[in-house]
């Protein structure tokens, strides 16, 4: 594995903690983009192809080495040296040599600056940013672990010398910008910036003046505390003192979050390059970015209610045709509460839906740039202490303090959530950045684990499923019809699909006896149902599950939403009557009994499961369509997704004549599989990682229904267990036993329910 000198050595850290070791291994073979970073023959500027004016063309995925990066600092590196900007000596005239110093800032900061010698370049706005808009930065105390916080240029990293190109390329392709990133990469520095730079010179040297840009976030103290505002007043304030260009505003008001640069003269007239900058709340709602011409900073849209609405009303407003005259920026980090983060997460994920500028994703693991993405900041890129001075990330040894501090988490901490929040905000992989920390019961990192391994070859995955529907005959039989009548469902959430009828998706076909029949208790099913035709203001669907609960695993599922109520009854009476099984089901809703009452189908819905009023959940006697199925609420809704996140992470089913065994005939070791790992629904995996108190889950709800009918079935079988074990020792022959004191010892039954379930299934 040949490292490029940036590196540190693998053979280095090899002898040290084995775990820390094979996780960095995990990432180094799997991550493409980290293949890239280190990569011995990564290419330098000097070896880059060039455009008609000179400049190298950037690749964002497969990044050259940088070098002599203060050659782009030549002003903030003067001022730390002298205090100011320059020495030349103030004078207005047009052809003087100070006029002519401030003219060329100005001009790189709108149009870039380009070294002539390797065709090395940066953006204008990255001009602006190292050179006139000072942060508060982290400085290493020398000799210590201890850091401080002093306002200073910011130094070149390679993290950020990638997005402002991302930025710079989005502008040029007339789309837009999206980041997912790690926690702390000064995203609102970078915003700030970008604004104070509109306000103050303008956007290019075509285009400086009568600019509107703006800063949006959904609550007032993303963007003035500590926020992009706050940071970007500040910035105007400091090139108000040292430097010549516009400072008088007509408007100025961060409490009102309003600015506008120019003046009165004399005779009452507005003079100035009139660009302003405003701030605009949304407080859940999306029109109130109707209307906004002009470029525009998201900040914290991980935090942001109908960020997908808000994101398609504002883009209207800087879009003519297939060109864009404004650029909306957003940006977000993981690890955020609620539901607000899937706005951002579907965006990343599918970009060109949003016009966002797309780059293969070579950010997450056996991906390969295969799909598209938008831009990521890994936390691996420019981690303090493990870059060079021109800003070249040493990744290794961030990986190896990166997995240090999971491993010391994950074995000094008793709150699983800890390692997922730390995961989520200095995240590896854009995967582990969209893990939400609200307290999903649900085994997120597996799942996420198990879809990295599937999507690169999701085609041949997909394939092995039968996807069509169920057919009746004139012999009254149901049989299986390939025939496609609607495209299957597997997205969430969905992304404007206009056809959400769905289809049937089998992963096994039923298994029958010898003599062709289907035992009557081995398939089981849940269903989510719908009670009213189909609506243009809702997304919910109908969903039911078919479960086999001789090896644990879902064997087929529908999920759509037909255009009448009765037709997605339809297809679960045929899907139960295909299996021979029995339902469980949502008994909120009354359409699903009345239906499968009126077509004498009631025997394939269960009776109120007896664990229910085990367990007191239900009381009393029940009648009608409450006799039936599950009264959903919030503490059986609690109860059945613990049932399924239990299931999930249980150990799958491996039939014996599935061991593979050595030369000597002992069983080899196969990796543990869960019933996880069995799941083939790709709708239910997104929904399981997308799961929040806030929003509509059917698969969860329609599988939270089988999960109690599951369990309200080892229920029964446990007690008729114990029953056939007292029925044993009734018999004289033990009570003859009991004479000589010599008891025979009786199985605890409860230890052996795996037990007697394997020998009921199998006979």
């Amino acid at each position: 594995m040949g490292l490029n000198q940036l590196q540190t050595s693998l053979e280095s850290i090899k002898t040290g903690d084995r775990e820390v070791f094979l996780e960095i291994m995990e990432f180094y073979t799997t991550v493409k983009f980290i293949q890239n970073l280190t990569d011995i023959n990564r290419k330098y500027a000097r070896d880059l192809e060039r455009d008609e004016f000179g400049k190298i063309k950037i690749d964002l995925t497969n990044p050259h080495i940088l070098e002599d990066m203060d050659y782009f600092r030549p002003a903030a590196l003067h001022f730390q040296k002298f205090k100011k900007y320059t020495t030349l000596y103030p004078n207005v005239s047009p052809n003087s040599a100070y006029v002519r110093f401030w003219k060329e800032e100005a001009r790189r900061c709108r149009d870039g600056y380009t070294r002539d010698s390797d065709g090395e370049w940066i953006p204008g706005p990255y001009y602006f940013y190292l050179n006139y808009s000072p942060i508060l930065r982290n400085i290493i105390v020398p000799g210590t672990k201890r850091l401080i916080r002093k306002r200073e240029f910011a130094d070149v990293y390679d993290g950020n010398y990638l997005l402002f190109h991302y930025i710079q390329q989005a502008k040029e392709a007339g789309q837009h910008a999206g980041l997912l990133k790690r926690r702390g990469v000064g995203f609102s520095y970078i915003g700030g910036s970008g604004l104070a730079r509109l306000l103050i010179i303008g956007d290019t040297s075509l285009n400086w003046s009568d600019l509107q840009a703006f800063a949006i976030a959904s609550e007032k103290e993303y963007l003035t505390k500590d926020g992009i505002l706050n940071k970007f007043d500040s910035n105007v304030s400091w090139c108000a003192s040292h430097t010549p260009w516009p400072r008088l505003k007509s408007k100025d008001s961060l409490n009102n979050m309003v600015w506008e640069m120019g003046y009165t003269d004399q005779e009452g007239l507005s003079q100035g390059t009139k660009n302003s900058v405003i701030g605009v709340t949304t407080q859940g709602n999306p029109e109130h970015a109707r209307g906004k011409r002009g470029t525009m900073y998201y900040d914290e849209w991980g935090l942001f209610p109908n960020l997908l609405k808000t994101w398609s009303i504002a883009r209207e407003s800087t879009e003519e045709g297939d060109f864009a005259h404004s650029t909306m920026i957003g940006g977000g980090t993981g690890g955020t509460e609620g539901a607000d983060f899937a706005g951002a997460e579907e965006m990343c994920y599918n970009p060109k839906g949003y016009n966002i500028y797309s780059i293969p994703n070579v950010f997450d693991k056996n991906v390969n740039g295969t799909s598209p993405f938008a831009m990521f900041y890994p936390a691996y890129l420019n981690r303090i202490g493990c870059y060079d001075k021109d800003g070249n990330s040493d990744v290794i040894k961030a990986l190896l303090e990166i997995i240090k501090r999971r491993v010391e988490i994950k074995y000094n901490s008793t709150d699983p959530n800890t390692l997922v929040q730390h995961k989520a905000e200095m995240c590896i992989t854009p995967q582990e950045a969209i893990m939400r920390r609200e307290g999903s019961i649900f085994p997120v990192v597996d799942i996420k684990e198990y879809m990295s391994e599937i999507s690169p070859d999701i085609n041949k995955f997909l394939s092995a499923h039968y996807v069509g529907s169920l057919k009746s005959t004139t012999a009254g039989e149901i049989v299986w019809d390939k025939k496609e009548m609607h495209p299957v469902l597997r997205n969430y959430p969905l992304h404007d699909e206009l056809d959400k009828v769905g289809c049937v998706e089998i992963y096994e076909m039923p298994h029958r006896m010898t003599d062709n029949s289907i035992p009557f208790w081995r398939y089981i099913a849940g269903i989510d149902p719908i009670d009213v035709d189909e609506s243009t203001y809702t997304n919910s669907l109908g969903s039911i599950f078919i479960f086999d609960t001789w090896t644990d695993r879902i064997v087929a599922e529908y999920t759509g939403r037909p255009r009448l109520a009765s037709e997605f009854y339809e297809v679960c009476i045929k899907l139960l009557r295909f299996y021979n099984a029995t339902a469980n089901y949502e008994n909120n809703l009354k359409g699903l009994f009345q239906y499968f009452d009126s077509t004498r189908n009631l025997q394939y819905l269960c009776d109120t499961p007896q664990v229910l009023r085990d367990m007191e959940y239900v009381k009393g006697n029940m009648f009608g369509n409450r006799s039936k199925g599950t009264t959903a609420s919030k503490i059986i809704n609690s109860w059945s997704r613990k049932l399924q996140a239990d299931w999930l992470i249980e150990d799958a089913y491996a039939p014996p004549e599935e061991d593979e065994k050595d030369a000597s005939g002992n069983i080899i070791q196969k990796p543990r599989l869960m019933n996880l790992h069995k799941v083939r629904s790709i709708g239910y995996l997104k929904e399981l990682l997308a799961w929040n108190p806030d929003d509509n889950f059917d698969r969860i709800s329609a599988m939270g229904m089988l999960m109690i009918l599951r369990a309200d079935r080892e229920k029964f079988e446990q007690h008729k267990y114990e029953d056939k074990v007292k029925t044993v020792l009734d018999d004289p022959w033990f009570k003859r036993w009991g004479k000589f004191g010599n008891k025979p010892k009786v199985v605890n039954p409860a230890k052996n329910i795996e037990a007697f379930r394997y020998t009921t299934n199998k006979n």
